[in-house]
């Protein structure tokens, strides 16, 4: 079937207004290759920007430089011409967002939107998809990971002959850096991002593991992490018409699910996403993020194609009513500020997985069980027997940890990296032009660890934290940043310690969990006898903790600790969070 919609293609090009001597200019190194191969970076761009010159309706600039020196580029289409983006307020039509290759040895999103481009600007037979819609194409995110190419990338992928490599020159995971923005691409991609606030976003992959039947999966976030009326379109609307549309193409999709216990036959399940990961992101921007994961065990050709029917998909329920998802942008901006700030109700955080389930009938692969020479254990094998099962599908999340939102966050200007990441998601940010006082919430940190090794570059702190309320002056200059607005979402997860991909988790803040200041015991001995004398509740508290704790009580260093912690000489910004939690602005 997927041959004869390739002759369909090819005859339609023909039929067009393009000769059939100027066909061989629009066939991609993908269809030259019978779907076997892919282009490199120079290759790609030399046809996008082929394509771009062939259409009135589109541009491709470079939105940023990679850490080898490659421009990241992106294309716009947009037939009314709308090469910069209006306001939110004024926009007519919603802005689609599509990034390719952010694992760039998943690059099947490359290969489906170059042949959908050509379908639309050159050929013109999809120019319809562009009718009510403005659309942004990054054809390669991860530009230097792209051209480490190689014959040997995903160990079980079926294609294409060579492929870049999963993260960046600088081993970088994207798709692990959407939050924190580690990376240079990522800044550059969340500029662009925040720029042109697209209604809808795309982030196209391949997925790995085990084998089933579907040539391509999704996930689009419905649960308490998006807006009720996200929740309701993703629902109602979106997920039935993707489906349905996808499978009209001719291609198998189902939800992007886990397996319990390693078996579809034991349930499947979806989760929620922490904003490192782009359709986590996504939410915090008030927007629907479709992630796109086509599946490795399938031909490449079987890739690129069911990812292109996902696109057109996209782009035709977004056409059908462009104004809806419109107002589905704004009405989130709203209800955001309204729910968390106005009415106060709390933001959550983090999520688990509901006991609730939904049945699902799911078309699966079989295995075998085999003795594995090389490990002595039992090692899977898929054999190409197709099953069909109901499942249980655990497709529900709640909430674990909610908090309230202050009506701001004061950041000392010492600490000017965070606010210039904070910036690149579009937050907004006052400082003060003058010393204000304020009643604030502070965070102190305990029981402080660390792994043993860096994950993403970081090493990311495990820590439990008490809060106490302070009256304190704020110095002129410090930053100061009001929840009041649409990215309330990012600050909270950015600057609430809880946040699973929290800057404190992330380790920005690491360096306020080192000691800086000593003692030698010979100079805090007079020091704790005066204060044993002269306090008597510190006395007694000294004595409860000599009976009650063996440890302590034959352990010199922290007899000696325990006064020191108590002196005005000891470090009082020792492990204290030095964001502030806003109350209440005092009056002079």
């Amino acid at each position: 079937m997927k041959l004869q919609l390739y002759f369909v293609l090819i005859l339609s090009i023909i039929n067009g207004n393009l000769s059939a001597q100027a066909v061989d200019q629009w066939l991609t190194r993908f269809e030259k290759s019978n779907f076997f191969e892919t282009p490199d970076y120079n290759e790609t761009m030399e046809y996008c920007s082929e394509l771009v010159n062939a259409s009135e309706y589109a541009k491709m600039f470079s939105f940023g430089l990679s850490p080898q020196g490659r421009d990241i580029n992106c294309i716009i289409v947009s037939k009314a011409r709308q090469f910069e983006p209006d306001d939110l307020d004024e926009r007519e039509r919603p802005v689609l967002l599509v990034i390719n290759g952010i694992h760039s040895g998943e690059i099947n999103g490359k290969d489906a939107s170059m042949l959908l481009l050509r379908e639309i600007l050159v050929t013109k037979e999809k120019e319809n998809l562009i009718e009510n819609v403005d659309l942004l194409i990054v054809p390669i995110f991860s530009v230097d990971g792209h051209e480490r190419r190689s014959l040997y990338g995903r160990i079980n992928q079926i294609g294409p002959k060579e492929t870049g490599w999963r993260v960046t020159a600088q081993n970088i995971n994207l798709n692990r850096d959407f939050l924190k923005a580690d990376a240079p691409e990522m800044q550059a991609l969340l500029r662009l991002y925040s720029k042109w606030l697209p209604e809808f976003f795309i982030d196209v992959h391949s997925t790995n593991g085990s084998d089933f039947q579907y040539q391509t999966t999704f996930a689009i976030e419905k649960h308490e992490n998006t807006t009720p009326m996200i929740k309701n379109w993703v629902e109602e609307k979106f997920n039935p018409s993707i489906t349905r549309s996808v499978e009209d193409k001719g291609f198998a999709i189902s939800p992007f699910v886990g397996f319990v216990k390693g078996d579809p036959r034991n349930g499947i399940y979806d989760w929620v996403p922490t904003p490192r990961f782009s359709n986590g992101y996504t939410t915090l921007q008030n927007r629907p993020g479709l992630l796109v994961e086509s599946h490795v065990l399938k031909t490449y050709k079987e890739r690129v194609f069911s990812t292109k029917a996902v696109l057109e998909s996209t782009l035709e329920l977004i056409n059908s009513d462009p104004e809806e998802l419109l107002k589905l942008a704004r009405d989130s901006d709203e209800y955001a500020v309204e729910s968390f700030i106005e009415e106060a109700r709390p933001y959550p955080l983090t999520f688990e997985r509901s006991d609730n389930y939904e049945i699902y009938n799911y078309k699966g692969i079989d295995y075998d069980l085999v003795k594995s020479e090389i490990s002595g254990s039992e090692v899977k094998v898929f054999n190409e027997v197709k099953f069909e099962q109901k499942v249980k599908y655990f497709n529900h999340a709640v909430s674990k940890k909610k908090i309230k939102l202050p009506p701001a966050y004061i950041v000392p200007k010492q600490w000017k990296e965070i606010v210039e990441r904070l910036k690149i998601h579009g937050v907004l940010v006052d400082r003060l032009g003058e010393n204000k006082k304020y009643v604030v919430e502070k965070y102190q940190f305990s029981d402080v660890e660390f792994p043993s090794k860096p994950y993403e570059g970081r090493f990311r702190p495990v820590y439990k934290h008490t809060i106490s309320i302070d009256t304190v002056v704020v110095p002129t200059g410090d930053y100061i940043i009001g929840t009041d607005q649409r990215s309330l979402g990012i600050i909270a997860h950015a600057l609430e310690p809880d946040g699973p991909d929290s800057f404190v988790q992330w380790g920005f803040f690491n360096i306020i969990f080192e000691r800086k200041e000593y003692y030698e015991s010979y100079a805090l001995e007079p020091i704790a006898q005066k204060m044993l004398e002269n306090n008597p509740l510190l006395q007694q508290e000294f004595k409860a903790k000599l009976r009650v704790d063996e440890n302590f009580a034959n352990d010199p260093k922290l007899r000696f600790d325990f006064f020191y912690e108590h002196s005005p000489y000891y470090d009082k910004n020792y492990n204290l969070y030095p964001v502030l939690r806003v109350i209440e602005e005092l009056d002079d």
